[in-house]
């Protein structure tokens, strides 16, 4: 998955420095919503990481960026929090969609004729919705899937921090069905 940034915060543009002199991986975090308080948010223990893979810098010191999801981590200890965080990870394994069972191919492929349903409800074109087929083979499909369609933030949180492929599935077919229910 490819998430694309623009880095304008003055604290956000020295992390970029900070990041691409020590590799180029950079970690995501959610903002708590509605989170009021005084210092710093609280932020997960589990939380997305991924390589910047594009930087565009602009002539005013903002830049552009395109960051790849590689996975996700468990927070062990936080190094610093000024300007912004700087933490020690253990990264977590996640099942991948390779020599899976039969049962679990179908589930995945039914997770995908409900997200079609619901992009087509939405207003998706039709060419999107066949090239959507691709998702079988990816490596992490659940998690593609849920990075797609909007649905309630803990329970996606709680999707893409599971690292058992049925156990994710699961817990995405229950959102889907809800959804498709509500149409």
């Amino acid at each position: 998955m490819f998430l694309p940034l623009h880095i304008f915060e003055p604290r956000y543009r020295m992390m970029l420095d900070f990041c691409m002199e020590n590799g180029g991986e950079m970690g995501m975090a959610p903002y708590p919503k509605n989170w009021v308080g005084a210092g710093l948010p609280p932020i997960p223990e589990v939380v997305g990481y991924g390589h910047i893979i594009q930087k565009e810098s602009l002539p005013d010191g903002r830049s552009n960026i395109i960051l790849e999801g590689i996975g996700t981590a468990e927070i062990v200890s936080l190094d610093s929090t000024d300007p912004f965080y700087i933490a020690q990870i253990v990264r977590r394994e996640h099942q991948r969609n390779k020599n899976v069972s039969e049962a679990l191919k179908e589930k995945i492929e039914e997770l995908l004729v409900l997200t079609k349903r619901i992009l087509l409800a939405e207003g998706a074109e039709e060419d999107l919705i066949l090239k959507m087929n691709q998702i079988l083979v990816h490596p992490y499909p659940v998690d593609f899937i849920a990075s797609l369609i909007y649905f309630d933030f803990k329970t996606k949180q709680n999707i893409l921090e599971t690292t058992h492929l049925e156990t994710k599935a699961d817990l995405l077919k229950s959102v889907l069905l809800g959804l498709n229910l509500g149409e």
